[in-house]
C-alpha cells in the first residue's frame, strides 16, 4: 500500500483514506441479487460484449469504460467558446446506476453499436511489396476473352439450315474429350446468317478463351429437287405437274399441284399461255421497265409491292403462279391473252423435298493481346502475374503467357502484355512483386480508435473541418542532439484527448524509432503499442503483405519549414482523414453522395451509436442489429441464410437472470422499407416480442431468463390523451388517419398489441405447434407502462424516466415466491395519476404499472400495482412470481441433475438423482415456494443407448395474496 507521508521523519500512527467500494472499487464483490443485463448506448467502450460491472472493479470502473454520464461540448458565450459537460443521449450508465440505487448487486452492460475513428498512415520501404490489380489503360482487370469473330457453316448448295444445336467450347484443339462448356441455345453466339450458299455464324467478343477449340452443331435439311416441263401437261406425258389450275377465287392465281418450288438461281421457271384457238404464248418475267409480269406463289403479306420486291422464302413454298398488275396491263394492250377460263397456262420448274441432316463445324478461337501497366518498376526475378479463380492462385508462365516490356524513357512505367487464352475469360488479374521506387501502394499502418465512439475521432461542425476533435496522430523526423534533422528515423505520438487524460502529464502516446530496441518492422510496432498498459486511445493494424515493411518507412505527416529557422512545423492529424497520394497531404475522408447530416458522409470518424426513436430507418438498424439479418438463398424460394448475426445469437450461450432493454420500448415504431425506397412502419415487428424471443430460447439453451422492456411514454400527459394512450394500449383503440400520424411521429406503433408469439428469426412468420396454434412466448417478458418515475442522480439533477430498470432492480431482490405486486420501487413520484379504471384496463392488458400511494407513516411512496407478464390472456403464467418460482425450480433441478453427467444411466444412478431431486423440492416447499409437487424420472432401453433420462415435473407453485375484502357492520353497542 503507497502512504502519502508529509512528514516522513516523524514518528506516530500513519493513516491512508481509501475509497471503500461503496460504489466503486477494485475487489469483486459477492452479490445478493440475481443478475442484470442492460443492453443500451454509451459513448465509448466495446461493441457487443457483456461486461460485469462487479468484474472490472464496480460502476466508477463502468463508467470510465463507457464513457459516464456527461460529455464535453463547446458552447457559444457572448462570443466566447467554453467547454461544459453536459447530458448525452446514451443509456446504459443511466440504466445501471437506476439499478444499482434500487438495490440490484449484480449489472451486466453490454454497448450494441458504434463505429470507430481511424486514419491510415502510409509508408515507404525500398523493398516495398506490391500487390497490384493489373489493369489495362481503360482500368480493366479482367482476363480478356476472343476477338468478335463469325464462321461460315459450308453447306452444300443442297442444304438449308434449320437451327443451330449447340456450341461447345473445347480446351486446346481436341474436341473428343468433354467440352469445358456448352451453350444449348442463342446465348452461345450473337446472331446467324442463313443465307443459302452463305450461312454464317457470328460471335461476340470475351466469349471464348482464346486457342481454345469451338464447335457448332446444327441441323440443316437436304433437298432432293425434281424437274418438272410443261409438256407434262397430261396430253403430251400422263404426268399433269406442269398444268397449272386456276383458282376460282382469285383469277390472277394459277396453282399446282405441288409446293416448294426451288430457288435455287440456276433453276429456272419459263410461263406460257395457251389460248383458246390453241396459240401458245411465252410470258417474260418482267416488262422493259423491270417489273414483275409474274410471281411464284399466291400471297406475302410481307410483300407491298409486287411489281419490283424479289420472291420470298413463303412464296417459293407456296408454289403456283400469281400474274400481276403489269401483266393485265398488257392484256388491256391485247399483247397478251386474258385469264379467262379458256386459257392455259402451262410452267417449267423444280420442285424439292427435304431430308432432315445434322453437321458440325469447328473453328479455334481468336485473341489479342492485353496490353496492361505495372505502376512501379519490379526487381530483378520478384515478379509474379497470376489469376484468381475460386479462391484459387493461378500463376501465368513469363514468355510463354505474358511477356514484360520495360520502358525507354524517364518516367514511364513497365507494360505487361498478356497473351491471347492465358488464362479463363473474366478472371482477375494480378502482378506481385518487389520494387525499389519506395512505394507507398499498400503499406501503411492503420490507427483505429480503442472504441466507437465520437470522442476518438468527431467533428462538431459539419461544415468546418477545423472543429475535428479527438485523437490526433503525428510522424515527425528525429531531431538530432545538435539540433539537425535524422532523415532515417522517426518520431510518432499519438495525441490523447482531454477525456482520456488520467493526469495533466498524461498527454500522449511517444515513440522514438530511436530508442525502440528490438521493434524494425510495422507489425512488431503495432502489437507493441497495442499490448501497452497506458494505451487507452488507439489500436494498429497492418495490412497482411506490409507487415514486414520497416517502421523508419513511415512518411512524416503534413508539416512546413519556416523559412527563417529552418524548423519543421508538423499538423496534427485527427482520426477521420485520409491520405491523398496526388496531393501528397491529409484531409477529411468524404463520402460526397452522403448529406450533409448524414454520420455516414464521413466514414472514418466515430459514432457514438445513438439511436432516434423517431426514425424508422434508425429502428430497423437497431432491430438487425439485436436480431441479425437473413436474405434468399439465390435460386430458392423458401431459403434463408444469415448474413450478419445479431447481438441476442451471440449472446444465447450467456446466463444471466433478467435482461433489460433500454433505449427504445415495447411499442417503438420499426421501419419496413417497401419496393420504392421508402420507410413504413412495420406492423408485425416489435422489441418485446424480440426480447421475450431470445429469453425463450436462451431459457431452453442455457438459462432461465426473463426480460425487462418499457412502453413508450404517453405523449401528452392531459387526462383525455392519457385515457386515449390506455385504450391504444390495451384495446387497440381504431384512430384516424391523422391520430395514427401523429403517433408514428413520436416513434410509436398505433398497431401495437401486448401479444408475443414465437416467430422464424429470417422471415418473422409465426411458429406453431403440434396443434397448429402458435407458441406464447409472453411469459417471458414484462411490460412496464409506467407512468414515467422521476429519479435523481448528482450529475444529472433530477429528470423523468421509464421505469423498466428499476422494475427490473426490484425482480432481481426478491425471493422467487414473492410477487412485485405492491411492493416499493425506488422513485420520487410518477409523472402523473391512474385511475383505478385504468390500472384495471393496463393489468388486463398484462402492463406493469405504479402507482402513488400514502404509506401509514405518511410518507408518499412509489409501488407496483400489479406484478403480470405479457403472457397470453389464457396461459398458467400470467403472474410473474409462477414463472419465478417455476424458473427456480427448474434451477434446482438443474443443479441436482449435473453431477450426473457422465455416470451410468442405471437404476440405482436414477435413484440417487431422485432422491436429490426429491430433497431439494421439498426444501423448496418448507420454504413456501412451493405448495406440492411431483415429478418422475423415464429413461427407455433406448434412451439408455442414447445417454437420455427424462424428468417429468407437476408443480403447484404458491399463490400470491392480490385482495383482502373486509366487511363492515355497525352497532349500537357490542
Amino acid at each position: 500500500m503507497a502512504t502519502f507521508e508529509q512528514y516522513e521523519n516523524l514518528p506516530g500512527v500513519k493513516v491512508d483514506y481509501q475509497d471503500g467500494n461503496l460504489y466503486s472499487g477494485t475487489t469483486t464483490q459477492q452479490a445478493d441479487t440475481q443478475s442484470i443485463l442492460i443492453i443500451g448506448t454509451a459513448t465509448d467502450g466495446p461493441v457487443g460484449e457483456p461486461i460485469s460491472v462487479n468484474a472490472i472493479g464496480g460502476p466508477k470502473a463502468a463508467e470510465k469504460l463507457f464513457g459516464g454520464l456527461l460529455e464535453r461540448k463547446v458552447i457559444q458565450d457572448n462570443g466566447e467558446a467554453k467547454t461544459v459537460k453536459i447530458p448525452h443521449q446514451g443509456s446504459l450508465i443511466r440504466s445501471m446506476w437506476e439499478a444499482i440505487r434500487s438495490g440490484n448487486e449484480d449489472i451486466r452492460l453490454l454497448r450494441v453499436s458504434g463505429r470507430a475513428a481511424k486514419t491510415e498512415l502510409p509508408a515507404k520501404d525500398p523493398n516495398s511489396e506490391i500487390l497490384q490489380p493489373l489493369a489495362d489503360a481503360l482500368g480493366n482487370q479482367l482476363m480478356l476473352g476472343n476477338i468478335a469473330f463469325s464462321k461460315a457453316l459450308s453447306l452444300t448448295s443442297d442444304q438449308r439450315l434449320v437451327k443451330i444445336e449447340k456450341v461447345e467450347e473445347f480446351t486446346g484443339t481436341n474436341t473428343t474429350v468433354a467440352p469445358i462448356k456448352t451453350f444449348a441455345d442463342s446465348t452461345g453466339y450473337v446472331s446467324v446468317d442463313d443465307t443459302p450458299g452463305s450461312e454464317v455464324v457470328n460471335f461476340s467478343k470475351d466469349k471464348f478463351r482464346p486457342k481454345n477449340t469451338i464447335k457448332i452443331s446444327y441441323k440443316a435439311k437436304k433437298r432432293n429437287y425434281t424437274a418438272v416441263d410443261r409438256s407434262m401437261d397430261g396430253k403430251v406425258k400422263p404426268q399433269t405437274l406442269g398444268l397449272l389450275t386456276q383458282d376460282p377465287s382469285m383469277t390472277n392465281h394459277f396453282s399446282a399441284e405441288v409446293g416448294n418450288w426451288s430457288d435455287d438461281p440456276l433453276h429456272s421457271v419459263n410461263v406460257y399461255i395457251k389460248d383458246s384457238k390453241g396459240v401458245v404464248n411465252t410470258i417474260p418475267s418482267v416488262n422493259a421497265n423491270g417489273e414483275f409480269f409474274w410471281r411464284i406463289g399466291k400471297q406475302d403479306p410481307t410483300v407491298t409491292n409486287e411489281l419490283k420486291q424479289v420472291t420470298t422464302a413463303s412464296e417459293f413454298q407456296q408454289g403456283g403462279i400469281r400474274f400481276t398488275s403489269a401483266y393485265q396491263a398488257e392484256v388491256a394492250k391485247g399483247t397478251y391473252p386474258a385469264l379467262t377460263s379458256g386459257v392455259t397456262v402451262l410452267v417449267d420448274y423444280y420442285y424439292y423435298n427435304d431430308i432432315e441432316v445434322a453437321g458440325s463445324v469447328t473453328h479455334l478461337v481468336p485473341g489479342v493481346e492485353k496490353e496492361t501497366f505495372l505502376k512501379f518498376m519490379p526487381t530483378t526475378g520478384t515478379l509474379d502475374v497470376y489469376y484468381e479463380s475460386s479462391g484459387t492462385k493461378h500463376t501465368l508462365a513469363a514468355g510463354t503467357d505474358y511477356t514484360v516490356v520495360f520502358p525507354t524513357t524517364a518516367g514511364a512505367k513497365p507494360t505487361v502484355r498478356i497473351k491471347a487464352g492465358a488464362g479463363p475469360v473474366g478472371v482477375k488479374l494480378f502482378a506481385h512483386y518487389k520494387t525499389g521506387e519506395n512505394a507507398t501502394q499498400g503499406a501503411k499502418l492503420i490507427v483505429e480508435a480503442k472504441s466507437p465512439g465520437r470522442i476518438y475521432g468527431g467533428i462538431d461542425d459539419v461544415k468546418d473541418t477545423s472543429t475535428l476533435f479527438g485523437v490526433k496522430v503525428v510522424v515527425e523526423y528525429e531531431v538530432n542532439e545538435n539540433g539537425t534533422i535524422d532523415m532515417e528515423n522517426r518520431v510518432i505520438r499519438f495525441i490523447k484527448p482531454l477525456e482520456k487524460r488520467a493526469s495533466t502529464s498524461d498527454v500522449e502516446l511517444r515513440f522514438s524509432t530511436r530508442q525502440l530496441t528490438g521493434i524494425r518492422t510495422l507489425r512488431e510496432f503495432a502489437n507493441y503499442v497495442n499490448n501497452l498498459a497506458d494505451n487507452n486511445i488507439v489500436r494498429l493494424e497492418v495490412p497482411v503483405l506490409t507487415g514486414e515493411t520497416l517502421v523508419t518507412g513511415l512518411l512524416v505527416t503534413d508539416y512546413t519549414v519556416s523559412p527563417i529557422t529552418g524548423n519543421y512545423d508538423y499538423r496534427e492529424i485527427n482520426l477521420g482523414e485520409i491520405y491523398d497520394e496526388n496531393a501528397l497531404s491529409f484531409s477529411l475522408n468524404v463520402d460526397d453522395t452522403k448529406a450533409e447530416t448524414d454520420p455516414d458522409r464521413f466514414p472514418w470518424l466515430g459514432t457514438d451509436g445513438f439511436f432516434d426513436s423517431t426514425n424508422l430507418a434508425d429502428m430497423k438498424s437497431l432491430y438487425d442489429a439485436l436480431g441479425g439479418t437473413y436474405k434468399l438463398v439465390s435460386g430458392t424460394i423458401d431459403e434463408f441464410e444469415l448474413v450478419e448475426q445479431g447481438i441476442y445469437a451471440r449472446l444465447e450461450n450467456y446466463s444471466v437472470d433478467i435482461v433489460f432493454l433500454a433505449d427504445v420500448h415495447a411499442n417503438t415504431a420499426i421501419g419496413l422499407a417497401t419496393q420504392d425506397g421508402t420507410m413504413t412502419v412495420d406492423p408485425n415487428r416489435s422489441f418485446a416480442t424480440q426480447l421475450a424471443q431470445h429469453c425463450a430460447m436462451v431459457t431452453a439453451k442455457t438459462w432461465e431468463t426473463i426480460g425487462v422492456i418499457g412502453v413508450a411514454p404517453s405523449p401528452l400527459a392531459g387526462l383525455r390523451d392519457v385515457q386515449e394512450y390506455i385504450n391504444l394500449l390495451s384495446q387497440g383503440h381504431a384512430l384516424n388517419q391523422d391520430r395514427e400520424a401523429f403517433f408514428i411521429s413520436r416513434g410509436i406503433n398505433p398497431n401495437f398489441r401486448n401479444l408475443h408469439y414465437m416467430y422464424n428469426l429470417a422471415t418473422n412468420d409465426q411458429v406453431y405447434n403440434d396443434e397448429g396454434d402458435p407458441i406464447d412466448i409472453g411469459r417471458y417478458i414484462n411490460v412496464v407502462f409506467g407512468p414515467e418515475v422521476g429519479m435523481a442522480h448528482e450529475k444529472l439533477g433530477n429528470y423523468v424516466a421509464n421505469g423498466g430498470s428499476i422494475y427490473a432492480a426490484l425482480i432481481s431482490q426478491l425471493n422467487p415466491e414473492i410477487s412485485t405486486t405492491n411492493q416499493q420501487v425506488s422513485a420520487a413520484g410518477v409523472r402523473y395519476t391512474l385511475s383505478e379504471s385504468q390500472q384495471n384496463q393496463l393489468a388486463g392488458a398484462r402492463f406493469v404499472s405504479f402507482e402513488s400511494k400514502i404509506t401509514t407513516g405518511n410518507t408518499r411512496v412509489v409501488v407496483v400495482k400489479d406484478g403480470v407478464t405479457a403472457a397470453a390472456p389464457n396461459s398458467d403464467y400470467q403472474r410473474l412470481s409462477t414463472v419465478r418460482i417455476t424458473h427456480a425450480t427448474v434451477q434446482l433441478i438443474r443443479n441436482k441433475a449435473d453431477k450426473f453427467i457422465g455416470l451410468p444411466n442405471g437404476i440405482a444412478q436414477r435413484n440417487s438423482l431422485a432422491t436429490e431431486i426429491q430433497a431439494g423440492l421439498d426444501r423448496l416447499k418448507e420454504l413456501g415456494v412451493l405448495e406440492n409437487f411431483n415429478f418422475s424420472i423415464y429413461s427407455s432401453a433406448k434412451d439408455r443407448v442414447l445417454g437420455n433420462a427424462f424428468i417429468t415435473l407437476e408443480l403447484v407453485p404458491a399463490y400470491e395474496l392480490r385482495k383482502i375484502y373486509t366487511s363492515v357492520a355497525l352497532r349500537a353497542s357490542l
